[in-house]
């Protein structure tokens, strides 16, 4: 049956310090004594005790040489090790410290002092086990929060047709957000950016996912599910977390494009292979107040053949190099520029954007959508 006691592991090689240690230890602690660096080598492998009390000067393998070992090796480097010894010096104690040892203490030594160090190291270990015990739990609850909302944001009604895209989630989830919808006539788009990024900006994904396909569906125009959207946003997120968004609603017969654009990047068309308008924002992120004073979209365009639509979340601008430079949107409009000339996949401008930022990597999530009339 196993202890409730902290099980202790001494080693010296004098008989008489060992005897000593027994003296103050056997009844408080589960202990064990040993005469050599070699044997404390050779116990941790079969038990690990919760705390080592090990002397300096022993022949063969000295004390030092002990804890380089066990810091070494990952199964047995978080043992707190105490040295107790009679060296002396500052330069020795400063040596064990740096090896990996919580404590020095020299010989001879008070016996309170000791049962104090060894009872404040065992309690710390055990705040660090509980720590790294709970931090464990929560890692894993947050791996099953993660799973669920990208399952409920894997949604079957998305829409491939006419558009090739880009999302590199800085994190396995994401704050940004993209939706793809086919009515009857018309196809909707959103591009949307939570604040932050992670878990808490993933949250609202699932919610505004469900409104948009559950709408699209039943044929209501893009401007009442703007209205929607915005409004239980407001109702149902924290204050401090909203949706900068950009809708495009695309008349395939009349081939005529709405855009609204909520505090996102503007909105790159181009024509002939040219940038022929920017669609900037005109109105707050979705979700900050419960209704839209303006619903009139940002720009209405007559759209032909060959066209492109560009849209993108701001990670992509604010990707910084490792000096500090933000890409920004003159690098953007030059990469683009050679995607439309070359009749590339918007994936293409990746590779840029990873040479860019070099060992720095991305900082924020990155999404980019091209819609190609």
């Amino acid at each position: 049956m196993m202890s409730d006691q902290a099980y202790i592991l001494a080693v010296d090689d004098e008989p008489i310090n060992r005897f000593v240690i027994e003296d103050l230890l056997d009844e408080t602690y589960e202990l064990t004594l040993l005469e050599s660096g070699q044997a404390c080598i050779e116990s941790v492998q079969q038990r690990k005790p919760d705390l080592i009390l090990l002397d300096i000067n022993m022949p063969t393998m000295d004390g030092y040489e002990v804890c380089r070992l066990l810091q070494e090796n990952p199964d047995t480097q978080d043992i707190p090790v105490v040295f107790l010894t009679a060296k002396i010096q500052v330069s020795d104690e400063q040596k064990g410290l740096e090896l990996g040892a919580v404590d020095y203490i020299t010989k001879p030594f008070s016996e309170a002092l000791l049962l104090a160090r060894i009872k404040t190291h065992l309690s710390l270990s055990l705040s660090k086990k509980m720590l790294a015990q709970h931090n464990a739990e929560l890692q894993k609850e947050r791996a099953y929060i993660e799973r669920i909302i990208l399952n409920m944001r894997d949604d079957a009604d998305f829409v491939d047709e006419s558009i090739c895209y880009l999302m590199t989630p800085v994190e396995e989830t994401n704050g940004d957000l993209l939706l793809s919808a086919k009515t009857s006539d018309h196809r909707y788009f959103l591009i949307g950016d939570f604040t932050g990024h992670g878990l808490a900006s993933a949250m609202g994904g699932p919610l505004v996912s469900a409104l948009f396909y559950m709408l699209a569906n039943e044929d209501q125009p893009l401007k009442h599910i703007i209205h929607i959207l915005n409004k239980e946003l407001y109702k149902k997120l924290p204050k401090d977390l909203f949706m900068a968004a950009l809708f495009i609603d695309w008349d395939t017969q009349n081939q005529q494009v709405k855009v609204w654009n909520f505090g996102m990047s503007e909105l790159l068309y181009y024509r002939n292979r040219t940038l022929y308008q920017s669609v900037p924002s005109s109105c707050f992120a979705l979700g900050i107040t419960d209704t839209l004073s303006d619903l009139n979209p940002s720009a209405s365009l007559n759209v032909q053949s060959g066209d492109h639509l560009f849209a993108y979340s701001d990670g992509v601008i604010e990707a910084c190099s490792e000096q500090g430079e933000r890409f920004g949107s003159q690098r953007l409009i030059a990469e683009l520029d050679n995607i439309v000339a070359k009749n590339l996949p918007i994936a293409a401008i990746y590779p840029v954007l990873k040479t860019f930022v070099a060992g720095k990597g991305l900082q924020d999530d990155v999404t980019m959508m091209n819609l190609k009339i």
